[in-house]
């Protein structure tokens, strides 16, 4: 697509007017004094560095773009700023330097080929990334790249402050490009081809927020079509129509999954044989698929070898892999689609406009009796209708033979899990016991995958008792390891040092004794972006407590229920003592996982009370 776009403007662009730019906001290679002897940035005294200058230039006669960086290191912890990519092309020209201030005098230090690695991206996309030698804090660093076409974004805020940042896109007469802004940041400048923003604040990023770089303020921009009267006309992402279209009939996916196909035969054979039931043959299929490797790489379009060499290979990136399950479902009759979405570190789609460049993962639908189900052959862990957290990413377009359709990937899954502790408290405060586990969905997949991670059981159990000071574990049985549609059981006995604290006659016990907020994740007064908890939350704790011989309970934590306005998050806490017996039950639930800014205040002061409830204590007494 590049190669087309390139050629064409290249040659047709000669009769475009070269419009008069305003004046070049930075000049490489020549920082200014003050930005040398500069040691705190004043709108911000705590930055590690600052971004001085940001500028993009495109220069639609020769469609040729240059983007000059500046940035300014003011503190040690600062210098890995010094390392950084930015988007470009596959033919990229960059040079750069460093300066620094010696004896009051400016040394340069130049980057060298070395320090420069042009990297792909997606099938179009590219980006440079350069690592810039002698960096410290008191740097100036100056970088240009140069290329031939458009950059895939233009970010004008960052983590740290950016005091000028400018992005001029003169308009093609035989190119239309697309330009969607996001973010909170109020631009200083915004016209048909000129965007400034300056005095930018650094993005704070906070907890639970999917991929943060959704909330910079940004500008991503992409080829909508190439239209030169008489000659010439192509579509790329004008509409979704022309999305799908362009997919359908393209060698590499269209024509792999619509098209002739002589791979996977043995697989189809073999599942026919063995059922004619439609849902068990869709499970045969994803788990047969599912014995393919994922490589971890994520693209929409297959690798270069196709299908034949996924198929051989047993191995390939999550297309390769999805695809054959596309295929192979079709072949056993079942109706199965490519879905084709952003995943969470990519970014989410435009909710108002079209972006190809931004699809960069596949997963699969499938419809049985008018039932969609969702799959993902990527992690042997996934069972049918649950999608791999980084898939969780807002819609996906659906792209059949002919015409497309839309899948909300809002997940209907919840993080589910149950701790249960059976146990005695000794004397001497230590707690020995009973402890189980039982996980579904979500919190079965982590819980899974993480017990796989490590090498052995005994590398997972030292994990265990790492993560909460004082356990020991003296014994350990799991269940339903690999049967995915069940809930994934751990059962332990085990003994916890360091869980009380005694003073005088008293003895002080929390009663969440291994997972527990210590303290709010929600510290801002307010907050410009959704809270992401990325799925509905729904966790249990049951605690049954014998007290040893010569102590009695004094004071227990009140029991509690509360809940959010629209009851979208809510939590129980009841607790009882009856004679040498403590019980307590609680429940935590997250209904949904996103809550908008304006739900924020709410769910901030719900979460003070959770946590002031969880770190509660049991007052014992002895007699």
């Amino acid at each position: 697509m590049k190669k087309t776009i390139l050629y064409f403007v290249i040659v047709l662009s000669l009769f475009n007017q070269l419009k008069a730019a305003d004046k070049e906001p930075m000049k490489y290679g020549k920082p200014d004094q003050a930005d040398l002897e500069m040691q705190v940035y004043s709108p911000d005294s705590s930055a590690q560095a600052v971004v001085l200058c940001n500028y993009g230039y495109l220069d639609s006669r020769q469609f040729q773009f240059v983007h000059q960086i500046r940035i300014k290191i003011l503190k040690e912890s600062g210098k890995d700023f010094g390392n950084f990519f930015v988007p470009a092309a596959e033919k990229t020209t960059v040079r750069g330097q460093v300066v620094n201030l010696e004896n009051g005098k400016p040394v340069v230090t130049k980057l060298s080929k070395e320090g420069i690695f042009i990297e792909r991206v997606t099938r179009n996309n590219y980006r440079a990334r350069v690592a810039m030698p002698n960096v410290k804090a008191g740097s100036v660093i100056d970088v240009e790249f140069f290329y031939q076409g458009l950059p895939s974004y233009w970010e004008f805020q960052k983590t740290i402050p950016v005091r000028w940042s400018e992005i001029i896109l003169e308009e093609n007469m035989y190119v239309n490009f697309r330009k969607n802004i996001t973010g909170y940041v109020p631009l200083t400048v915004a016209t048909s081809d000129r965007w400034v923003a300056s005095n930018v604040p650094a993005f704070e990023k906070e907890s639970y927020v999917n991929n943060f770089e959704n909330y910079l303020s940004r500008m991503e921009i992409e080829v909508a079509s190439i239209n030169i009267p008489g000659s010439y006309y192509k579509e790329y992402a004008t509409s979704w129509d022309a999305v799908a279209k362009t997919l359908q009939l393209d060698n590499d996916f269209g024509l792999q999954i619509w098209g002739p196909n002589f791979y996977m035969n043995d697989i189809e054979k073999e599942i026919k044989k063995a059922t004619t039931e439609p849902y068990q043959r869709m499970e045969m299929a994803f788990n047969a698929i599912k014995k393919f490797k994922w490589n971890n790489k994520n693209s929409i379009w297959p690798s270069s070898g196709g299908i034949s060499y996924t198929y051989n290979k047993k191995a390939g990136n999550c297309t390769d892999i999805n695809m054959s399950l596309v295929i192979l479902l079709k072949k056993l009759d079942i109706e199965a689609n490519p879905m084709l979405l952003s995943t969470r570190d990519n970014g989410l789609l435009p909710q108002f406009s079209v972006s190809f460049d931004k699809l960069n993962y596949m997963a699969v639908q499938a419809v049985i009796r008018d039932t969609v189900y969702l799959l993902d052959a990527t992690e042997e862990n996934l069972p049918v209708n649950m999608l791999p957290e980084r898939a969780l990413n807002g819609r996906a377009i659906v792209v059949f033979k002919e015409g497309h359709g839309w899948q909300d990937l809002t997940p209907q899954k919840k993080n589910k899990s149950n701790d249960y502790f059976n146990g005695t408290l000794n004397p001497d405060g230590t707690l020995k016991g009973e402890w189980m586990l039982i996980n579904n969905d979500y919190a079965a997949l982590n819980s899974r995958e993480k017990f796989k991670s490590y090498n052995s059981e005994e590398e997972y159990l030292k994990s265990v008792e790492s993560n909460t000071k004082g356990l020991s574990v003296d014994t350990y049985s799991k269940s339903n390891l690999d049967s995915l549609s069940a809930p994934f059981i751990e059962k332990m006995t085990v003994s916890l040092k360091n869980s009380t604290n005694k003073v005088a006659n008293q003895m002080f016990l929390c009663p969440f004794l291994f997972d527990k907020y210590s303290e709010n994740p929600f510290k801002t007064p307010k907050r410009l972006y959704p809270v992401d908890f990325l799925t509905p939350i729904d966790k249990k704790v049951t605690l049954n407590l014998k007290i040893a011989d010569g102590w009695v309970v004094e004071q227990l934590p009140k029991n509690v229920r509360m809940s959010v306005t629209d009851k979208s998050a809510s939590f129980t806490y009841s607790i009882v003592a009856n004679e040498n017996q403590i019980q307590l039950s609680y429940r935590l639930l997250i209904n949904k996982p996103v809550f908008i800014q304006t739900e924020y205040q709410e769910l901030k002061l719900f979460f003070d009370e959770l946590v002031k409830k969880q770190n509660e204590m049991i007052v014992l007494k002895k007699v």
